[in-house]
């Protein structure tokens, strides 16, 4: 097949993946195992006109190009994909009901999940400094973060939009209470926006399928910093890593994988039009979200001091704007040991260089 969607890394091999497994437990343990029939992978669902997507990140290449799929159908165990509407929220309930193993959460959200007590790792990273924009309703004028005050505004509460939007508030001496906050999900808001019953909607860059509705795009956190920007990761419960340690790290392979692939700027074109066609989303709102950006950046799976930094930051936010109650250890939640093996396994050692707890790229000034 000639699509570059679906190239492969030069020298992968199934049971070279296979082998990868043996440095998450001893092999006797493995050997003791009786693998899953089913691998179950949960995302909040960030397409519209009902195609399941889950956001413009790594997971969605992976799920695209169902590399999963691939890699466990000869063990006779299925993949399957749920999307929630409700996000991150309706995807904590369902880990809390143990119908999940792996999940593709944006960066408060798997915050929250893990405050709370969700028994979460956090296995590879998905996507990082994506970016809000404020969208307004036909005929509202919105030029500054201040002009906000009063405006009846939408955010998905407990979504990783809410720490940049209380951030935003926060930077011009708002909170808040400050609007006439209405917790409403994404389509519902969408809506709302283009009916005129609602001023303003805070959100990603699928709110630029609604500009020839009239709507305008007011605001963007673009070039603003850390503090504004989400970083999305997967999780893996710690049944399923403890239990099928063998199946998580040929999942991570493939996660890398596919990271890789997302990571090549001859394949930029691609990927927008894959991330389009897969959301229903027009092109321009990827073209512009990831205009300037370094794809080897955006979409790396270290697992780095860098990214760890930018969840501590999550948290300390969290807790200041009060959206969280109670803090964790948030390196001891990460487990960057499957993603370490995949780049070894993948032979991608050079693909994608660390950064340190400032974010800046190890080695450089």
């Amino acid at each position: 097949m000639n699509n570059p969607i679906f190239s492969f890394v030069p020298g992968v091999q199934r049971r070279s993946v296979l082998l990868a497994g043996a440095a998450l437990a001893a092999a006797p343990v493995l050997r003791a195992q009786t693998p899953a029939k089913v691998i179950r992978i949960g995302s909040p669902d960030l397409g519209t006109a009902g195609k399941p997507f889950p956001g413009g990140s790594v997971t969605a290449v992976l799920h695209a190009n169902r590399w999963l799929e691939e890699e466990f159908a000869p063990d006779g165990i299925k993949v399957e994909w749920s999307f929630f509407r409700g996000a991150g929220p309706a995807v904590h309930e369902a880990l809390s009901a143990k119908q999940l193993d792996v999940v593709a959460l944006a960066d408060l959200a798997s915050v929250i999940g893990r405050a709370r007590g969700l028994p979460t790792r956090l296995i590879a990273a998905s996507g990082r400094g994506s970016n809000s924009y404020l969208a307004t309703a036909p005929g509202v004028s919105v030029k500054t973060v201040a002009d906000l005050k009063g405006k009846r505004v939408t955010v998905l509460k407990g979504t990783a939009y809410q720490r940049p939007f209380d951030n935003l508030l926060a930077s011009a001496g708002l909170t808040e209470k400050d609007v006439k906050l209405i917790n409403m999900d994404w389509p519902s808001s969408k809506a709302a926006l283009v009916a005129g019953q609602i001023d303003a909607t805070f959100g990603g860059p699928d709110l630029f399928l609604l500009q020839p509705k009239g709507v305008g795009i007011a605001l963007s956190t673009k070039g603003l910093g850390p503090a504004y920007t989400i970083q999305s990761g997967l999780l893996a419960t710690q049944d399923f890593l403890s239990g099928q340690p063998q199946l998580a790290q040929r999942l991570v392979v493939q996660m890398v994988r596919a990271a890789h692939w997302a990571s090549q700027e001859g394949n930029r074109e691609a990927l927008i039009q894959l991330f389009a066609d897969r959301s229903g989303s027009p092109e321009v709102a990827f073209r512009e979200e990831l205009a300037g950006e370094r794809l080897a950046s955006r979409f790396s799976p270290l697992l780095d001091e860098g990214l760890i930094a930018s969840y501590q930051g999550v948290l300390n936010d969290g807790l200041k704007h009060g959206l969280l109650r109670q803090g964790f250890d948030v390196p001891t939640w990460f487990e960057p040991g499957l993603v370490q093996q995949a780049v070894k396994t993948l032979k991608l050692d050079n693909q994608w260089p660390e950064t340190d707890a400032s974010g800046k790229l190890k080695g450089k000034a």
